[in-house]
């Protein structure tokens, strides 16, 4: 028999007034492409070894292993199922193991993206074979104790001895030790090291070598590598973060990877004519797809909280205090907590689907469009990854008390979603990464220049008026996806021209130099950079308006979209009143049309979510399951705890008893 809370969730979905097959199809780009992934994935959760099941209950060190026996059975699996490496089917595939909890998938991302994108065809062709097979197993080394986003401060040198034609691997001190690569700790056999080249005694940069860490049989580490695990973290524990040192440690002349530039046998650095900007090429596709990464954490922290607010009872709203209670998800400070971070899921997994095929299309030799790229991608990292983390934040509080448990699945989230926000850059670093490339464009607007992509906005908007706003506000308009849009852009345009004359301002003191000039300007800079992946967002997400779907479902869609771009100006009122793209009055206006999108979204809400289609084994939530038998779930699981297999605890007759008697 269904429990009440059951019964609660069910009576939620009889008010679905839309297609959720149609959704679903939606979600993952149409009927074909999500019977593939379905198939894949219950092929993938009814697999013993690959399920989750006891991720609540596992040590630092239990984790690691578990991730190394789930590693060994996912590719045992993929190649069972005959499953090619890149395509969709293998996307799938990883996507519903959770590859990013695995020790050794950095081998087969980072690892062979950069092999590809780094070393010449034959190093390529070499490499990347044996990396595939897993017969090796690599990582991607650059971040030191010291050094992080900051490339040019490394200190791990690479020293050429002619004589040998090898190069000679030292860390010179403590900073320069190799610190937080992923998988570097226990697991790989290989890195690429980014380190510093010296020829001759003279400093010629940063360059990236392959370098066995391992001995292949033992696994033992190699004489003169110095590796290990730096430690319990606050998530990704499966995934060993390792660190690194060299003293006197010898590879051959040819594990310098040579797409860009190689060291002949005499000592001599011969540069290749390859456009320098495709060495974004790594980043830019690791980033590429972390916006929808950051859409699917959003949906899963969603997908609890809203399934829980449904189904939790408590209080009462209505006349008098008789009867059952309130559902939590009735009081619309609940709405108004969870509905925007209902909005964030479409909205990047919207634009981030977009951003990956952008990058699937990229001319690497285009270099105008690569630095476009870095630069939107930049601020769009930064910016998704610390709304993504405060809306998981947002749904672990929103589910009160047993929001901070573990078996909420909540936390497992959140510990992903932190990490997101430092890995491939932190937020302020990014964000300053993406003003260089804005201040250039900023720059060739006021020579007359011609922009295009995601920055021709800047020429439309910074030829309106600077003291009034461009677009006629009202509550008509404000509800209308294209004036948002205008909004948006007009605000980042302003912004943006205020930060080049905050810039330009400082390089005119004759007592500064250009990099004091850029640091005294920094906090203009990563506040426009910011508008910048706002505007993107907002304007991306408005063209979900122009996609396929029937009229039930784009107009609750719409009523996304639109809630999702009202809530960025209440969340950020002071960009658009100092640029003057809205008054003082729209600010109430546009609070009255929030609330208005709660309430046309109300009915729809648990269904929505059903609309991300998270089995219950990905969850690992005994809040968010389908079923919404939240209490009978959060007693088993408790059940389960290794602590209760016994009445009695370790360390109970060893210490209380002794302690209790003691005074006796």
């Amino acid at each position: 028999m269904a429990s009440h809370q059951s019964r609660l969730l069910e009576a939620e979905r009889k008010r679905c007034s839309f297609d959720l097959q149609e959704l679903k199809h939606y979600q993952y780009g149409g009927e074909k492409e999500y019977k593939l992934a379905k198939k894949i994935e219950g092929i993938v959760l009814r697999d013993p070894v690959l399920r989750q099941d006891d991720m609540h209950f596992l040590s630092f060190q239990q984790g690691y292993q578990r991730g190394l026996q789930r590693s060994r059975r996912a590719v045992e699996l993929m190649r069972e199922l005959k499953i090619e490496h890149g395509s969709t089917r293998a996307a799938y595939f990883w996507s519903t193991v959770e590859s990013e909890s695995l020790p050794v998938m950095l081998n087969l991302n980072m690892f062979e993206h950069a092999l590809r994108t780094q070393g010449n065809e034959e190093q390529s062709a070499y490499w990347v074979l044996l990396a595939r097979d897993f017969r090796i197993i690599g990582c991607y080394a650059q971040t030191e104790l010291g050094h992080g986003s900051f490339v040019r401060g490394l200190e791990t040198r690479a020293e050429y001895d002619r004589t040998t034609e090898e190069f000679i691997l030292n860390t010179p001190t403590l900073t320069g030790m190799k610190w937080w690569p992923g998988s570097m700790g226990k697991t790989a056999t290989h890195a690429l090291v980014m380190a510093r080249l010296f020829l001759a005694g003279s400093d010629r940069g940063m360059h990236m070598f392959i370098v066995p860490l391992r001995h292949p049989d033992t696994h033992e580490p190699l004489p003169g590598v110095t590796v290990g695990n730096i430690g319990p973290k606050l998530g990704y524990n499966p995934v060993d973060n390792g660190f690194l040192s060299f003293s006197k440690f010898r590879v051959p002349r040819v594990n310098k990877l040579m797409r860009h530039s190689e060291v002949t046998p005499d000592g001599r650095l011969v540069s290749h004519t390859q456009a320098k900007k495709a060495s974004y090429g790594t980043m830019l596709f690791i980033r590429s797809h972390m916006v929808s990464g950051q859409g699917r954490r959003l949906s899963q922290a969603i997908t609890i909280a809203m399934r829980y607010s449904a189904v939790r009872q408590q209080g009462f709203i209505g006349p008098g205090e008789t009867g059952a209670e309130t559902a939590v998800l009735d009081y619309v400070s609940q709405q108004y907590l969870l509905f925007p971070v209902l909005a964030s899921a479409f909205a990047f997994q919207h634009v981030g689907k977009a951003m990956a095929k952008t990058f699937t299309q990229l001319d690497p030799k285009n270099a105008e469009l690569v630095q476009e790229l870095h630069a939107s991608s930049s601020c769009l990292k930064a910016l998704t990854a610390f709304i993504a983390v405060k809306g998981v934040e947002t749904c672990r509080r929103a589910c009160g008390g047993h929001g901070y448990s573990r078996f909420s699945g909540l936390p497992h989230i959140y510990e992903f979603g932190a990490a997101a926000e430092i890995y491939e850059g932190d937020a302020l670093v990014l964000y300053l990464q993406g003003a260089r490339y804005l201040m250039k464009a900023m720059r060739t607007v006021q020579s007359g220049g011609v922009l295009k992509g995601s920055i021709k906005y800047l020429s439309h908007w910074l030829s309106a008026a600077p003291g009034s706003s461009p677009i006629t506000t009202g509550v008509d308009t404000l509800a209308d996806l294209t004036v948002l849009s205008n909004i948006f852009e007009c605000t980042a345009a302003r912004m943006l021209s205020n930060a080049a004359d905050k810039l330009n301002f400082f390089l005119g003191q004759a007592d500064l130099s250009p990099a004091q000039a850029w640091n005294k300007a920094a906090p203009w800079l990563i506040r426009a950079s910011e508008a910048h992946g706002e505007a993107l967002l907002v304007v991306g997400f408005a063209s979900i308006a122009d996609v396929k779907l029937s009229r039930p479902l784009r107009r609750l869609m719409k009523t996304c979209a639109l809630l999702y771009s009202l809530w960025r100006i209440e969340q950020n009122t002071m960009f658009f009143l100092e640029t003057g793209t809205i008054t003082p009055a729209d600010v109430q206006t546009i609070h009255g049309l929030v609330m208005e999108q709660l309430a046309i979204l109300r009915p729809d809400v648990v269904s929505l979510v059903d609309g991300f289609d998270l089995p219950d084994a990905t969850l690992q939530s005994a809040l968010g399951a389908h079923d919404g038998d939240v209490y009978t779930r959060l007693y088993d699981f408790a059940k389960r705890e290794p602590l209760n297999k016994t009445n009695v605890a370790d360390g109970i007759r060893e210490f209380l008893k002794p302690l209790m008697k003691s005074g006796v």
